[in-house]
C-alpha cells in the first residue's frame, strides 16, 4: 500500500447491517488518487442507471485523500458523493474542518453505504473497526447537539460529521455537517443520508497516516507558508472570504437583488456585510486541520434584534451574498443567525439563500402573498422575514415546507411565472458569482457534472479534491506545490502531465454518470439573468452578454466531446483508460 493511505475502504450494507472492510487496488489510488475520484468509478462501476436516489440502490461514500492529515498545508478535505436527489446526476461536495483527518486516523480512507436502514443509526469508525450503533436518541437533534452528544459518550476527541433535522426530513438542499460549521454542503447529500436513516459518520482513533518523505514534505511545507506572507495572503488571513463582499458587490461580481439589480445602485452598504464589519462580530479564528491560512471565525454573541449564544461560525463570502446582498439584506445580524440556522439544521447557505431570494421576488410579484407566507411581508431587505423563513424552510414549516426542497420544485409548486424567478442550473442554485464578470464561470455553471458549481471549473480541481487538498491553499499559494506534496505523501513519482491526465480522468467519469443517467447538459436551462439577456443598463456589468455559442463550441473542443450527444470521444475515453465507459456510451 503507498504512503498517504490507510488501506482501508468499508462497505455498509444499511439494511442487513453487514460491514465488509477491503484493501484498495493501488491501481485504483493511482488513477484516480483518492476523495470522489475513486468515489466515482466505484458508484460508475457498482450501480445500475436510474435509480432513485432516495432509495436502497444509492450509494454513498465519504473519502478522503492522501494529502488529508498530513502535514501538507491545507490538507484537511473530505468528500461526500452520491447520485444526487437535487440534480438527479452525479453529486459531490467538500467539505474541511477535522473530520477527514479524524476518518484516517480511525484507520480508513473511504466508506461507502448502500441500503436503507429500518432505524436511525450512526458508524463508528474505531482504530481500524467498524461499527453500526443506535441513533434513536440522536433523532431530531441539531448538528451541534448531535456532536455534543456523542463526544459525551465516546470522548471529546471523536470527530463527527452529521445531519441535522432538515437531512432527516429529506430537504434536497440539505447537508452534512462537521465541526459545528464546516459543511459538505451542495448536492442535497443530507437529504440521501437521512433517507438511509444514517444519522453521522463518527471517527475516532490516532493511526498515523503514512508519509513516504517526511522531511521533503516538511521542507515543502516551509516554502509554501513563505509564498503565504503575500499582502493579499495577509489579508485573507485575517478576515476570511468576508474580505471580498464589499469589492465584488462593486465590480459586480456579487449577485443583487436575486440576479436583477445593480451593486453600486441597489446595495450601496456592503461594508456593512464585510471584512471589518464581519470580525467585529469574531471572538477568536478558526482553522481547518493544522492549516496555516486560518479562514474561518468563531463568532461573539448576538444581542439586541436578535439572540445567539456565542460560538457560532463566522459567515464567509458565499453566505454573505446569498442571504445579503441576494435579498438586498445589509442586517449582519441577521445573516449570522441565519447561518447558525443553515448549520445547526443542516442545509446548503448557497441554495437556501437563493431560495429565499426567489421567494421574495415571487412575494413582490404577486404570486404569493402573506396568506402562504403565515403573515411574514417577505420583501426585499425584511431580515426579520428572511430569518424567519429560513427557520420554516429548516423545519419544512408551512411554505417553508415549500421552499426546502430549493427553487426549482417550488416554482413547479407557485405555478404561473415563478420560475422565471428560480436562478438555478439544472435543479442546483446558481453561487454567488457573475459569469458576466469572469466568463468562465459560464462553462463551469451549465456543463459541470454538478450543475451551478463556482469551484469545479478551475484548472486541476478534480485532483485537489481527490488529493484533500483545499482550494484556498491553491489561491494563496503562488507556486503550484500539488505534484510535489503528492510526491512527498505518496512516494509516486507522478509529474503535472500525469496529474492532468488523471484530473481529465475524473471529469469525464463524473460527466460520464450523467449521460447514462439521459443527462445532457445542453439541455440544461441557463437563466438569462447571469448571462446578459437582456444586458444590465447601468454599472459595472452594463452591455455585457456572454456569447454562450462561442463559449460552448471552445469548452467542447478542448474536452473532444460531441457538440449535439456532448458524449466523448472513443478516442478520448480509451486515452483516459475508460474503455468500459466507451462501450456503454458509445
Amino acid at each position: 500500500m503507498p504512503s498517504g493511505y490507510m488501506g482501508r475502504m468499508l462497505f455498509v450494507n444499511l439494511s442487513t447491517g453487514e460491514l465488509k472492510v477491503e484493501v484498495p487496488d493501488e491501481r485504483l489510488l493511482k488513477d484516480y488518487i483518492g476523495g470522489y475520484g475513486i468515489g466515482v468509478r466505484l458508484l460508475y462501476s457498482m450501480m445500475k442507471p436510474g435509480i432513485d436516489p432516495l432509495g436502497p440502490e444509492n450509494i454513498l461514500g465519504f473519502a478522503a485523500g492522501p494529502l488529508t492529515g498530513t502535514p501538507a498545508p491545507h490538507g484537511s478535505r473530505y468528500t461526500v458523493f452520491a447520485k444526487s436527489p437535487l440534480t438527479g446526476g452525479w453529486g459531490d461536495a467538500n467539505s474541511g474542518g477535522e473530520f477527514g483527518p479524524g476518518m484516517k486516523f480511525a484507520g480508513f480512507d473511504a466508506v461507502f453505504f448502500s441500503g436503507l436502514s429500518p432505524k436511525p443509526v450512526y458508524l463508528l469508525l474505531e482504530s481500524g473497526k467498524a461499527s453500526l450503533r443506535d441513533a434513536s436518541h440522536l433523532w431530531g437533534r441539531d448538528t451541534n447537539e448531535t456532536e455534543d452528544i456523542l463526544r459525551e459518550e465516546l470522548g471529546e476527541k471523536v470527530q463527527v460529521a452529521c445531519i441535522g433535522p432538515s437531512g432527516e426530513k429529506l430537504s434536497l438542499i440539505s447537508s452534512v455537517v462537521n465541526n459545528k460549521g464546516r459543511a459538505a454542503g451542495r448536492s442535497g447529500l443530507g437529504a440521501v443520508m437521512g433517507s438511509k436513516k444514517l444519522k453521522a459518520v463518527v471517527a475516532k482513533g490516532s493511526m498515523a497516516v503514512p508519509v513516504s518523505d517526511s522531511a521533503g514534505l516538511a521542507q515543502l511545507r516551509r516554502e509554501a507558508l513563505k509564498c503565504m506572507n503575500a499582502p493579499a495572503g495577509q489579508n485573507f488571513q485575517k478576515y476570511g472570504t468576508a474580505a471580498i463582499v464589499a469589492s465584488s458587490t462593486r465590480s459586480g461580481d456579487a449577485p443583487i437583488k436575486n440576479w436583477d439589480g445593480v451593486g453600486i445602485v441597489d446595495f450601496p452598504n456592503s461594508a456593512a456585510i464585510s471584512d471589518e464589519s464581519v470580525i467585529a462580530y469574531q471572538a477568536k479564528k478558526y482553522g481547518c486541520y493544522r492549516c496555516p491560512t486560518p479562514c474561518g471565525g468563531i463568532m461573539k454573541a448576538v444581542s439586541g434584534n436578535y439572540e445567539l449564544e456565542a460560538g457560532s461560525h463566522k459567515p464567509e463570502y458565499e453566505t454573505l451574498s446569498a442571504f445579503g446582498t441576494l435579498c438586498l439584506n445589509d442586517n449582519l445580524e441577521s445573516i449570522i443567525v441565519a447561518n447558525d440556522i443553515c448549520n445547526r439544521y443542516g442545509l446548503d447557505t448557497i441554495s437556501t439563500g437563493a431560495t429565499i431570494g426567489f421567494a421574495i421576488e415571487c412575494y413582490e410579484n404577486g404570486l404569493i402573498d402573506k396568506r402562504d407566507t403565515g403573515g411574514l411581508e417577505l420583501t426585499w431587505g425584511n431580515h426579520r422575514a428572511i430569518v424567519a423563513m429560513t427557520e420554516k424552510l429548516a423545519k419544512r414549516e408551512g411554505f417553508g415546507d415549500v421552499l426546502a426542497d430549493g427553487a426549482m420544485r417550488a416554482a413547479e409548486k407557485i405555478g404561473k411565472n415563478a420560475a422565471d424567478y428560480a436562478i438555478q442550473v439544472g435543479g442546483q442554485e446558481v453561487p454567488m458569482h457573475d459569469p458576466r464578470l469572469a466568463s468562465h464561470y459560464f462553462a463551469t455553471y451549465k456543463f459541470d457534472a454538478t450543475p451551478g458549481r463556482h469551484t469545479q471549473g478551475r484548472v486541476g480541481m478534480h485532483v485537489m479534491n481527490a488529493a484533500g487538498f483545499c482550494l484556498i491553499g491553491s489561491i494563496m499559494s503562488t507556486q503550484p506545490f500539488l505534484t510535489r506534496y503528492l510526491a512527498s505523501v505518496t512516494g509516486w513519482d507522478q509529474t503535472d502531465a500525469d496529474l492532468n491526465l488523471i484530473n481529465e480522468r475524473i471529469l469525464n467519469l463524473r460527466h460520464a454518470f450523467n449521460l447514462r443517467e439521459g443527462i445532457n447538459p445542453a439541455d440544461r436551462n441557463m437563466p438569462g439573468r447571469i448571462v446578459g439577456q437582456p444586458p444590465q443598463t447601468q454599472g459595472p456589468l452594463a452591455g455585457k452578454s456572454i456569447d454562450m455559442e462561442a463559449k460552448t463550441a471552445a469548452f467542447l473542443a478542448e474536452r473532444d466531446w460531441d457538440p449535439v450527444t456532448f458524449k466523448p470521444s472513443r478516442e478520448k475515453l480509451e486515452q483516459l483508460g475508460l474503455d468500459d465507459v466507451a462501450e456503454d456510451l458509445l
